[in-house]
């Protein structure tokens, strides 16, 4: 017999985990960039190899550039990692029963299965990574990333089919497109 609902809460961690590791990727490109210029300013002042004042222009711009670009792009992986992070409330995220799906975070979305035309995973890799998108009637009626949720792929599929009769899978190929 199964429980009336299948509840999918909400779970901060993995997310959690995605802030440490960018301010982790931060700190190591402050690092990296202090020490690249020290080895710089050494060849100058200790080495002095004799180069034309263009030349240590330009060396001096190419470090400047790589390291504005690298310490942007990480800043900004770490700003949105923060603001996923403050995006997941508390509680659950959907509901599978006998009757439909029914999201309750971030938006409040009720389908019955005969109204689920699909319900996938899709997205890339890339922030929070894919999501669990529900359809219906062809249009995407909900969304929320696997990684705000506490239930994998695989229960989320097994309750769907148990309590639809089958009438609804998770569709799963998209997964293959990411990496």
């Amino acid at each position: 017999m199964l429980p009336e609902r299948f509840a999918v809460g909400l779970t901060p961690l993995p997310t959690a985990a995605r802030v440490a590791r960018q301010r982790s990727a931060l700190r190591m490109r402050i690092i990296s960039a202090l020490i690249s210029l020290a080895v710089l300013v050494g060849i100058l002042v200790f080495l002095n190899p004799g180069w034309s004042r263009e030349l240590v222009i330009g060396f001096i711009a190419i470090w400047v550039a790589t390291s504005a670009i690298w310490l942007g792009l990480t800043t900004v992986g770490l700003q949105r990692a923060k603001r996923d992070l403050a995006s997941i409330g508390h509680g659950d995220a959907f509901y599978i029963d006998g009757r439909g799906i029914e999201f309750v975070h971030p938006t409040t979305v009720h389908a019955t299965w005969s109204e689920i035309t699909a319900l996938r995973i899709a997205g890339g890799s890339l922030g929070a990574g894919p999501s669990l998108v529900m359809e219906v009637g062809g249009q995407r009626a909900a969304t929320i990333p696997l990684s705000f949720v506490d239930a994998t792929p695989s229960a989320i599929d097994s309750a769907t089919s148990a309590r639809s009769l089958g009438r609804v899978r998770v569709d799963v190929s998209g997964m293959d497109r990411m990496f």
